[in-house]
């Protein structure tokens, strides 16, 4: 394996020893570690939330625009909204309708 692999991966494991089992922890939990955390607990919350909501997101997208290269635009768009609006939403212990809602519009 590379150096730079063998880094990444040691950073990896140490964000998650450091945040505990993060993929078990509710959409709640993982948001405010988001919010709360901008090293790499705060990160690797949020890639769980892409991880655990990207499928139906990709999907939907997918389904509303018939260019690959612009379903993956709106992907990316969807959890950018989410970067920005995180600290306003009022239901936090799912996020999956609310993202299905911002990639619909």
């Amino acid at each position: 394996m590379a150096t730079k692999q063998v880094l990444a991966c040691s950073r990896s494991l140490v964000a998650l020893f450091d945040a505990g089992s993060l993929g078990a922890q509710s959409d709640r939990d993982l948001l405010a570690c988001f919010q709360s955390d901008p090293g790499a607990a705060g990160q690797e919350a949020f890639r769980i939330l892409v991880e655990r909501h990207g499928p139906m997101v990709l999907g939907l997208c997918r389904s509303l625009v018939r260019d690959q290269h612009e379903a993956e635009d709106a992907f990316q768009a969807t959890f950018l909204v989410l970067v920005r609006k995180a600290k306003s939403i009022e239901r936090r212990d799912t996020l999956g309708p609310w993202l299905y809602g911002v990639a619909a519009r």
